[in-house]
């Protein structure tokens, strides 16, 4: 039922986008019609480069997420189990969060090339601080007494941290982590527009110089229904956790 809400909801904002073109309020030579948007998936050209787009995409997310995930929970669990730790990497968290991950795009085309390690490496800069201080305040907000009883329980040290801290401290770092994967898809696609990487922002970039307006449509719906699937996934791993 909520798929078919969903869909619903997208068939509506197909029809708003048309009226909008039919009444000149959208340029018909900037927006095109959404059944010429449909029809270019016909061109085996237009669907054979939109699927390796994704897939490059993709492949630079997922390994963008993975640095993020190794660093910024790491991070997290020293800044929120350290009040030394947290003083002494608060100012450099604060000085480099800031800082936009395509601002970045011309150190990381010296230091690794133009490819998807290069997107790899700015998606987790963008991703690192999101997951870093959802998992210091999950674990900040850990209650004492799970704590103190492990202790009780003779579990002291990293055993404690294990088996109690992180545990309790999961729902925020699955927060984190939702919040870290819609970026991650944000700053690939970004890249790819500026840098000329390959992926789903490359993808739009040379199909509008080539004048294949409706066909660069395609990849922008692509990376939203990239997002959506994403935020899908994540809802259904939440809903199975709790149950």
């Amino acid at each position: 039922m909520t798929v078919l809400k969903g869909l619903a909801g997208l068939f509506v904002l197909a029809g708003l986008w048309d009226l909008l073109r039919i009444v000149h309020v959208l340029p018909p030579t900037a927006a095109p019609a959404s059944w010429d948007v449909a029809a270019s998936l016909a061109d085996p050209d237009v669907r054979g480069g939109l699927a390796a787009a994704v897939l490059d995409t993709m492949t630079a997310w997922t390994g963008g997420m993975l640095l993020a995930a190794v660093a910024g929970i790491t991070a997290g669990l020293l800044a929120g189990l350290s009040r030394w730790a947290d003083a002494s990497t608060r100012v450099v968290v604060e000085f480099l969060r800031p800082i936009p991950a395509v601002a970045l795009i011309p150190i990381a085309i010296l230091t690794a090339g133009i490819g998807t390690g290069m997107q790899a490496v700015l998606i987790a800069f963008a991703c690192l601080w999101p997951l870093l201080i959802a998992t210091r305040f999950g674990v900040r907000d850990v209650d004492p007494l799970l704590v103190e009883t492990g202790r009780i329980l003779g579990v002291a040290g990293p055993r404690l941290v294990a088996s109690v801290t992180v545990p309790a401290a999961i729902p925020a770092i699955r927060t984190g982590l939702r919040t870290a994967a819609s970026l991650g898809i944000v700053v690939a696609v970004a890249v790819e527009l500026v840098a000329g990487s390959p992926g789903l922002g490359w993808f739009v970039s040379q199909r509008l110089q080539a004048g294949q307006v409706a066909a660069a449509y395609t990849g922008i719906i692509a990376a939203g229904l990239l997002g959506w699937a994403i935020h899908a996934l994540f809802d259904l791993t939440s809903t199975k956790a709790r149950s």
